[in-house]
């Protein structure tokens, strides 16, 4: 039964961390930088041929849904998507010919590269605009069925995919790093210590088996979980045969396939044989003693490369393989991923597999053998832990462009809980390195028992074990938000809010010191009209850290509800704010605030 509580705890504490620091939505990854027809164009005469959406990275062709809308919500797009020139970072789909005067609606729900779901869309007019409104982009993209709890859901998979990961990958690095060099310098010629190996042997297998089941698990269940974020769909709505197809055509997908495939042959080789980890069989040579079997090479390899394999896939599928630069983030993922696995894997092999062994053997030989395999796994933490902290500030570097977007963003907030998180690991172990070991060394050297040294280490290698499960629910987190690099790579910026009843989309561009233009469109929240009700508009910016502003910004009526400014100077780097302040009547006005990066 205790065993049963504390697995409740640990995956009560993996839900908790996850609901704390997930995404509340959808992150955008990707978004537009541009589309065609422009936002609110009117076409006096003829139509255009095509939509086209343009982004700021590739997006997804293979599961992704352009549609375009009449005011009645009837499609008149050839429903066939594709790419103009062969562009990565532009989609589009043909217009049927012959539309009549009105207004239209396009709309685009895509994958980003890194497998995020992102939505938008705009409103053109052919000839004068509908007088009964065209359709709001909200009002299209409403029949989204997914909601927000299976982004949340999403996050808890893709930590328990990295738990997964940690326990095959780590479980067999430990077995090879800690537990037979450990096992071969003190066994003894007694029957208590074949009994112990075959103890570890047993548990052990289990261990990794459990590891595939929850990989396969997660694998299967993220697969059907995007299915159901991108189409828009219920979880079981989106459990179809056609849905799953179009998740594989996905890089999301292919990886995540991938990653199904090398659980299969890890899982096929643990069970071709009962010998499936022969590493922990001891072999009888007489009465005086025992040797360890060896794994032949070709067992050896069946083992590793499936479980190495699985440390590359979530550099595969996320943001290391989709921001640049991609020569440097990936290997980093993948180094990140294998040292977080050779501490989390050798922690529950010490809290796990460990007590299985030392509970076939005398007191003074429990403690010789906690001796042995703890001081090789103490340099093998250290050195994961130094890898952690390496991979995981040069990403942060690489990730972040200030310090303070580390409490202004999602995804810096996500990092500092993990970094405190890794912090209280780092001090146990320092504990355990320290304090704990070395008593233990000297009771082992002396021939005592463990005792109370014994207890107090088991209490802190639970408590690591806790707190690197909420290390990897913060992870499983933290992919769902986007870098704060990634948004201000682009060369513009663009904002979409409300301000009082109407809906204001505002771009900069080209976001940088020096001059930009920015354009405000203002549209009716309920129809998606634009707003010509404007009596006046202004506009001031304002760098609050380095006390400028605020500066008025002139701007110009362009069209109905869109106003302009050209070449408004922004003189330094930061994060600038844009009061914009609508005065519809004598009496109202609307007042919103926009965040513009500078770079």
């Amino acid at each position: 039964m205790s065993v049963l509580r504390r697995g409740l705890a640990l995956a009560a504490l993996v839900l908790a961390t996850v609901c704390a620091v997930a995404p509340s939505g959808a992150a955008a990854h990707a978004y537009p930088v541009g589309n065609e027809p422009f936002r609110d164009e009117v076409f006096r005469t003829g139509q255009p041929a095509e939509v086209v959406f343009k982004f700021n990275e590739p997006v997804e062709a293979s599961f992704g849904a352009v549609r375009v809308f009449d005011t009645q919500a009837q499609r008149v797009d050839e429903q066939k998507v594709f790419r103009p020139k062969n562009d990565s970072k532009r989609i589009a789909v043909k217009l049927k010919p012959g539309l009549p005067k009105g207004s239209y609606t396009a709309t685009y729900r895509l994958v980003s590269s890194d497998g995020h779901v992102i939505n938008g869309g705009f409103v053109f007019h052919l000839g004068e605009p509908s007088t009964s409104g065209a359709l709001a982009v909200a009002d299209v993209m409403q029949n989204d069925a997914s909601g927000p709890a299976l982004s949340v859901a999403l996050a808890a998979v893709k930590a328990l995919d990295y738990a997964a990961i940690a326990l095959a990958l780590g479980g067999l690095a430990f077995l090879l790093l800690c537990w037979i060099p450990g096992l071969r310098r003190v066994a003894g010629g007694s029957g208590e210590w074949a009994q112990a190996s075959q103890a570890y042997a047993r548990r052990a297998s289990v261990l990794l088996l459990a590891a595939v089941n929850l990989g396969l698990a997660t694998g299967a269940l993220g697969i059907l979980i995007q299915g159901a974020i991108v189409s828009g769909q219920s979880f079981f709505d989106a459990l179809q045969a056609s849905v799953v197809r179009e998740v594989l055509d996905t890089r999301f997908g292919t990886v995540w396939g991938l990653k199904l495939l090398a659980w299969l042959g890890l899982g096929a080789v643990l069970l071709a044989s009962p010998r499936a980890v022969p590493v922990l069989r001891p072999v009888s040579l007489g009465a005086d003693g025992h040797v360890l079997d060896r794994p032949g090479p070709a067992r050896l390899a069946a083992l590793l490369l499936p479980a190495t394999a699985l440390a590359f896939m979530p550099a595969l599928s996320g943001h290391a393989s989709a921001q640049e630069p991609v020569a440097v983030l990936f290997p980093l993922d993948v180094a990140h991923v294998a040292a977080m696995s050779l501490w989390l894997g050798g922690l529950v092999a010490l809290v796990a597999l460990l007590p299985a062994a030392t509970g076939r053997l005398e007191p003074a030989d429990r403690a010789r053998l906690l001796s042995a395999v703890l001081g090789r796994f103490s340099p093998v933490a250290v050195l994961a832990v130094l890898v952690l902290a390496l991979t995981g500030t040069v990403q942060a570097v690489l990730h972040l462009t200030s310090f303070g977007q580390l409490t202004s963003t999602g995804f810096g907030r996500a990092i500092l809980v993990k970094v405190v998180l890794l912090l209280g690991l780092v001090a146990l172990g320092a504990l355990n390195r320290r304090r704990t070991l070395p008593k233990l060394d000297a009771i082992a050297r002396d021939g005592g028992t463990a005792g109370a040294v014994g207890t107090l280490l088991k209490r802190t290698l639970r408590a690591e074990v806790a707190l690197i499960v909420a290390v990897l629910a913060t992870t499983g987190a933290l992919v769902g938000y986007t870098p704060p690099v990634a948004a201000a790579g682009a060369a513009v910026v663009n904002v979409e809010q409300r301000i009082g009843p109407l809906d204001l989309t505002a771009t900069v561009e080209p976001a940088t010191v020096g001059a930009n233009t920015l354009h405000l469109y203002l549209f009716d929240a309920k129809t998606g009209a634009p707003f010509d009700d404007t009596k006046s508009i202004t506009a001031q910016a304002t760098l609050e850290k380095a006390g400028i502003g605020p500066l008025d910004i002139a701007l110009r009526r362009s069209g109905p509800g869109h106003f302009t400014a050209d070449a408004f100077q922004l003189t330094l780097a930061g994060d600038w704010t844009i009061r914009v302040v609508d005065r519809v009547s004598e009496f109202d006005e609307y007042t919103t605030t926009i965040n513009v990066p500078i770079r």
